[in-house]
């Protein structure tokens, strides 16, 4: 077969949109692979996967209208393929909703505007440090040129996406990774970077917004941190410090943030009822994938970190007042775009020293003056900072302009990728957990009604979802309004907390290492400050953040 041979890390990201491989199995053991680009389902004579050896034959002579292709010959995407698994089924066809309908509902959301922010209890550098870790669990990555995305990560919390695949074989001693120089100062604060700006890291979307690129770099300084700490430490063991230590940072200090309480301490104490149970993992014994991302999980419920990006964020740092965020897309090469904002007018090929992170202020106030207070994230609701109403053209995914339905919004854009995917509804989901919760005693909930997703919304969205959506909500859309109606927006609700929950805390068990496998405790070398957990402070302190 004549082909184009692709290597994943020669290749550009961007955040969103590209190809999915979804197991669309009846069973465990039965997986049907599909992919899935951003229009919809394509048939298997356009894309087709092997999980023999992960790759994804792409056949471009044929779109989905049956329009020419821009090439003849195959293309032949080669990398470590994990695929999504879709847990709740398909939406009936009788029920898929109508396009327009969705980009009309994501443009008739309310965004934010105003220098006013409705705001949560959790410190904004939980958001951004949220959207790493779900990074790590899921990519897709746009090769350019007449070549469309495809799905890459390993599913396990790993760090794949700051150290790449692991290699057993790295027993000498460890030496410190790269880190790169601000411009003007040459400190130790950005990403490591090519001479044309771009970031030379495993997962180039980290670099697709300011504080998420210094959410990687901290995880850099921390491994870091640890060669230096502990003296004569290989990088394996080094590298399995780090990972757990993260974990733990995830398992014991975000996730206590975001998900409903009751449903955080059912999955501690019980164990999953939903997500890669214990029958689901004894079926997958010898499977080629033991463990899969719920499709549902990476198209929906995973983005409700958006809904926490506050569009103004003052006093950034002890030098930088002006913080919103469009600068954030300004000051990161992937997401640059000129005019950029400062003086002088550089362009971003090295982070301006001006827009280090000052982490007290992102986090817990430490090293700030005395009554200034760390800025809190926005709440999780259905009201989304304004430069997510038209994202531009260098942020957006190359992918979405060949969406049948533009739309530039990023409410619209998660809507209409849930719709490619055929996702199931909220209410669908939500009957499909509940059984089993209640049969282990689990906690259960209600179900939202049409009162309920309705409230607090303009007329718009009130006529949309009665018109369209009445009884088959989004996922997407339930997750943010349910998190609203019955936890305030401090935290998702019991649906939309299952899935985050059960998701992430099966990532970490099937991670190697792993803190769920036996008795984990901090290592003392990494300065924890309770001797049962490390935190996402701890993280900070010994990576030598605070007060940059």
């Amino acid at each position: 077969m004549n082909g184009i041979l692709l290597d994943a890390h020669d290749m550009t990201a961007h955040h969103g949109g590209g190809l999915i491989v979804v197991a669309e199995g009846g069973d465990a053991v039965k997986d049907e692979f599909v992919v899935y680009d951003i229009n919809g389902r394509l048939p298997p004579e356009v894309a087709s996967f092997d999980f023999r050896d992960g790759k994804i034959t792409f056949r471009p002579a044929k779109t989905h209208d049956g329009a020419a292709g821009g090439k003849t010959a195959n293309m032949v995407v080669s990398q470590t393929n994990i695929p999504y698994e879709r847990y709740f089924g398909f939406i009936p066809s009788k029920q898929i909703p109508d396009a327009q309908a969705l980009a009309d509902l994501g443009e008739a959301l309310r965004f934010n505007a105003t220098y006013a922010e409705d705001e949560s209890a959790t410190p904004v550098a939980y958001s951004y440090f949220g959207q790493f870790v779900f990074h790590d669990l899921s990519a897709m990555v746009d090769p350019g040129g007449h070549v469309k995305p495809y799905s890459e990560r390993t599913a396990s919390l790993d760090l794949d996406s700051v150290f790449g695949e692991a290699d057993p074989m790295l027993t000498g001693p460890a030496t410190p990774m790269a880190v790169g120089p601000t411009a003007s100062q040459g400190r130790p604060y950005d990403l490591p970077r090519a001479p044309d700006g771009t970031a030379s890291i495993s997962d180039l979307r980290n670099d697709d917004n300011l504080p998420l690129a210094q959410t990687h770099m901290a995880v850099i300084r921390l491994f870091n941190a640890i060669v230096a700490g502990c003296p004569g430490v290989s990088h394996v063991e080094a590298r399995e410090l780090a990972v757990t230590h993260f974990q733990s940072v995830v398992l014991h200090d975000y996730l206590t943030k975001v998900v409903d309480g009751g449903v955080y301490y059912d999955v501690m104490s019980k164990g999953r009822a939903v997500i890669h149970t214990a029958a689901h993992k004894l079926a997958r014994l010898n499977e080629p994938f033991r463990y899969m991302v719920p499709l549902e999980f990476a198209a929906a419920c995973a983005r409700f970190g958006h809904s926490m990006m506050r569009n103004n964020y003052f006093d950034w740092n002890a030098r930088n007042a002006n913080g919103r965020l469009f600068s954030f897309w300004s000051n990161t090469y992937n997401s640059s775009v000129p005019p950029f904002d400062g003086t002088p007018d550089e362009p971003r090929v090295q982070l301006p020293d001006r827009w280090v992170a000052q982490w007290g202020k992102l986090l817990d106030g430490v090293g700030l003056p005395p009554g200034q207070a760390p800025l809190m994230a926005a709440k999780i609701d259905t009201i989304l900072a304004d430069p997510l109403k038209a994202i531009p053209d260098d942020v957006l995914p190359e992918l979405t302009r060949s969406l049948q339905t533009p739309v530039k919004n990023l409410a619209g854009l998660s809507l209409l990728r849930a719709r490619s995917l055929q996702l199931s509804t909220a209410q669908s989901v939500a009957q499909t957990i509940l059984p089993p919760l209640a049969a282990r005693g689990s906690p259960t909930f209600a179900v939202l009604t049409d009162q309920d997703l309705g409230r607090n919304e303009p007329t718009a969205v009130k006529t949309i979802l009665q018109s369209h959506f009445s009884g088959n909500t989004p996922l997407w859309f339930y997750t943010l309004k349910e998190a609203e109606v019955v936890n305030f927006g401090q935290r998702l609700g019991p649906l939309g907390s299952r899935i985050v929950m059960e998701t992430v805390h099966a990532a970490i068990e099937e991670s190697s290492p792993s803190i769920l496998a036996g008795n984990w405790q901090p290592d003392p070398r990494l300065q924890p400050s309770t001797p049962d957990k490390y935190t996402l402070p701890d993280l900070i302190a010994f990576s030598g953040l605070y007060n940059t």
